[in-house]
């Protein structure tokens, strides 16, 4: 995952708007920001507990145009209309929302994989 998020995430912190992580139960980690290379002072960490909530904050935050990238931590797959709603805030704010989650070795197996998902179960 780091090998393509990581160089992305780069070069939109050059940009000089922010980047928005939304995560629900875990912490953006600091020392990691800074070992990757990511700007602390561009980068702000709000924490998210339930589905609604997060997919309508990344939806908010994609239209205002204050970021570089919106990225969430999203565990279920989105149904299409939370699909178009954040296809169409992401083309209006100018910013790419990523949605990251952690797949089991059970799903993987059992289920074809897409190709249009960064396949990982790595999170710091």
């Amino acid at each position: 995952m780091q090998m393509l998020l990581l160089p992305l995430l780069q070069q939109l912190s050059l940009q000089s708007r922010w980047q928005l992580w939304l995560t629900p139960a875990h912490k953006l980690n600091r020392e990691w920001l800074q070992q990757s290379g990511l700007p602390l002072e561009k980068s702000m960490h709000i924490a998210h507990s339930d589905r609604y909530s997060t997919v309508e904050a990344m939806v908010k935050a994609l239209r205002t145009g204050n970021y570089s990238v919106v990225v969430a931590w999203i565990h279920y797959d989105l149904n299409e209309q939370e699909r178009g709603e954040l296809e169409k805030a992401a083309a209006e704010g100018q910013a790419p929302g990523l949605i990251l989650r952690a797949t089991s070795s059970v799903k993987t197996l059992s289920r074809p994989v897409n190709p249009l998902k960064i396949q990982s179960t790595l999170f710091h």
